[in-house]
């Protein structure tokens, strides 16, 4: 055992020898928290003579339960396999099955039903109730009462309905002998609460009891471990509070000082040496997160102390941005790189949009790791049909696809009928509607359907591109649909900025697709969207990762580019209190210590988002990071290219920016922004305006000459 220890370093040995009492790991990023762990059960094991049965250690994902399994079995050389190495939720199944006859009102033989059956049941449950409810909202509503997170919902009508339909939700699956996710961990903590024999049992079994990333259980979690430690008190937890990320999912990070408070002389031990990144690349990671106050202070070192400072580009435009991403990953690539070596890391899904879009265009593959193209989601396949139908009626592919989103009670019945009526007169379904002579709902929305969308094709010449998108979603009901949809405003926001970011892809249409109408720009970018998506799937692993921080917590990257660092973005609109900030702070920390050797961070001053161009600060992060730990680079201006249709190389150029126009605008004035509203201009200097609208908006720095903005 000896050898084994010797491949530690004096914090990994001192975590692994300290088997008595509580236990808390501050492991930093890269500081090999993995080893500890696994080292620790196997010295238990087989250094201290402990039975292998009497060790628990519980993690988030089987990937990571099964590699600690795969190395302890190595370590020991046996068959790790029933080892109590496991989820939270594999574990706690695995205890209620050997005690299902004492967990009444649930019988033995109980099944779990996943998220699927969980809205399923609900939707029956709303259905008989006769409410005007979202299922997935009350699903959500009970999943994060379950977690012990906050749910306010301030109308206490709607309170009081969603804890009826929680009420009569639990009573269906208690009845059905079923539990949902939620359920495993509450029955199971309620289970050792209330039975004393069993408490004790299992209390008596696991000596010695290990919590793998700490840092995101949530309080029900924490409680199941808490009342199992109890007696032995050889409770050992390593995370990281640098890295906590999760508190959308209800993960406490206040379960640190809840522990320090419960357990008595906890043992605190901080893992601050790093095996990933550059020493380079840690400084700027130690300056970002020193600006949070309520944490473990810890500094990460490391022992690679060769290699580059981590750059930083303030970009003209998000086009100039990306250019700057593409030019840096094909010199890398063609000096011998792997594309699998390089991550693209941004805040917000939308944000994929522009790097996929000149990705495809220079042939680099990507991937979106963890996610989906933005091309493929459904939100924006559903607008793509909606434009198809609205100027090609004979797309009976589109009119199927869009023709109940959001549901207009159109079922397959009337689309049968509708389809032997475009039969009978040589036509398609679009054309066909005022020839069906059915009755009822469905048919009326049916006609409804056609009115709407012959309304909107009558302005379509009279509109700006972008504007199409609003008009669609809104005059159809999508937007109202969507709601509907989402389990929560979470979803809902992401799915709606990915539509807003469609309105991108037009107004990029307007200026670049010929044609002397919309009809005609509109035609020839969906001819190109629809030959574009055929490229998107790389089968190949040798791929640029595309994605967002969380998704690529716990990965490493040799190359890592955290793009559109701007206020807004990064950290996030939503983002209001303290807590809040340093939350988006600790992502800005995870982001960097992804890199391994190189780092980029970059934004834009100018950006085209959700179908305008704004002005925008870098993100306060940049602000925050100490100087002498990033270089700049030099600024270049990039004008843009056709951004669908056409191949075209790498500009190496730099182009002079056009020069200001003046405007009329000054100081005081009333303006009204078509997106913002109406605020007043508090100062003028030339182009640029900075106008106070009403929160939550706030102030702005802006174009005073965009065409968004009209004065007052």
């Amino acid at each position: 055992m000896e050898d084994l220890l010797q491949g530690l370093n004096e914090a990994q040995r001192q975590a692994v020898e300290q088997t008595e009492g509580p236990v808390m790991v501050m492991a930093g990023a890269g500081s090999g928290k993995t080893k500890v762990l696994t080292t620790r059960i196997a010295y238990i094991i087989d250094d201290l003579g402990v039975d292998p049965y009497s060790v628990l250690a519980v993690t988030f994902t089987n990937k990571a339960a099964n590699e600690m399994k795969e190395r302890i079995g190595k370590i020991l050389n046996m068959d790790s396999q029933w080892l109590w190495v496991s989820t939270f939720h594999s574990f706690c199944v695995r205890l209620l099955r050997i005690e299902a006859d004492s967990i009444a009102p649930y019988k033995k033989g109980f099944n779990i039903i996943d998220d699927d059956d969980q809205l399923r049941i609900m939707k029956i449950i709303v259905k008989n109730a006769e409410l005007e409810v979202k299922p997935k909202e009350v699903i959500n509503f009970i999943s994060k009462e379950k977690n012990g997170m906050d749910f306010k919902i301030h109308d206490n009508d709607l309170a009081s309905n969603y804890s009826a339909l929680k009420r009569k939700y639990q009573e269906y699956l208690i009845s059905n002998n079923l539990m949902d996710f939620d359920d495993l961990i509450s029955v199971t903590s309620n289970l050792l609460k209330t039975n004393e024999r069993i408490r004790t049992k299992y209390q008596n079994k696991f000596q010695y009891i290990m919590v793998d990333e700490f840092q995101d259980t949530n309080k029900p979690q924490y409680e199941l471990m808490k009342i199992l430690a109890l007696k032995n008190r050889n409770l050992f937890v390593v995370g990281d509070d640098f890295q906590s990320i999760y508190s959308f999912r209800g993960a406490k990070i206040t379960n640190i000082k809840r522990m320090q408070d419960d357990f008595d002389g906890t043992k605190l031990i901080l893992l601050e040496k790093n095996y990933r990144s550059t020493t380079q690349i840690l400084n700027l990671a130690n300056s970002v997160i020193e600006h949070n106050p309520n944490q473990i202070k810890k500094v990460m070192t490391s022992n690679n102390v060769e290699g580059e400072k981590p750059l930083y580009y303030n970009a003209s435009s998000s086009y100039d941005e990306v250019m700057f991403v593409v030019e840096k990953i094909k010199a890398l690539a063609n000096k011998g790189a792997n594309y699998s070596d390089f991550a693209v890391l941004y805040r917000s899904n939308y944000l994929s949009r522009e790097y996929e879009d000149a990705f495809v265009k220079y042939r680099i593959p990507y991937r979106i790791f963890g996610g989906q193209s933005f091309f493929a989601r459904k939100e924006i396949k559903d607008v793509i049909a909606y434009l198809r139908i609205l100027i090609n009626h004979d797309d009976d592919f589109s009119f199927r696809r869009v023709i109940n989103e959001p549901k207009r009670k159109i079922g397959e019945a009337i689309l049968t009928k509708l389809a032997s009526k475009a039969e009978m007169r040589g036509i398609h379904l679009y054309d066909a509607i005022p020839y069906y002579d059915g009755t009822g709902m469905g048919a009326t929305n049916l006609r409804l359907f056609k009115e709407k969308m012959d309304s909107i094709y009558s302005q379509i010449e009279n509109v700006k591109l972008p504007d199409l998108v609003d008009i669609i979603t809104e005059e159809m009901g999508y937007i109202d649909g969507l709601k509907h949809e989402s389990v929560d405003d979470e979803e809902f926001d992401d799915r709606n900025n990915n539509i807003k970011e469609f309105k991108s892809v037009l107004k990029e249409s307007e200026e670049f697709y010929d044609g002397n109408n919309n009809v005609d720009k509109l035609s020839s970018l969906l001819q190109d969207l629809a030959l574009r998506t055929d490229k998107e799937e790389f089968k190949d692993d040798n791929v640029v990762r595309l994605s967002t921080y969380h998704q690529a917590k716990g990965l490493e990257f040799d190359t890592v580019f955290m793009v559109a660092m701007e206020e807004g973005i990064f950290p996030s609109m939503n983002s209001f209190t303290n807590e809040d900030i340093e939350e988006e702070r600790r992502i800005c920390y995870v982001g960097v210590t992804r890199a391994k050797r190189h780092l980029y961070l970059t934004n834009a001053i100018t950006r085209m988002r959700f179908g305008h161009t704004e002005l925008n600060d870098p993100s306060r992060f940049i602000r925050e990071m100490n100087k002498d730990c990033y270089d700049n680079y030099r600024t270049l201006y990039m004008k843009p290219k056709a951004p669908i249709n056409k191949a075209s190389k790498p500009v190496s150029k730099p182009v002079e920016p056009k020069k200001s126009t003046t405007c009329d605008i000054k100081t005081g004035d009333k303006i009204n922004h078509k997106v913002f509203g109406d605020g007043i201009v508090v100062s003028a200097d030339g182009e640029l305006i900075t106008v106070a609208f009403s929160m939550p908006t706030g102030v702005k720095k802006l174009k005073a000459t965009h065409p968004a903005i009209r004065k007052l």
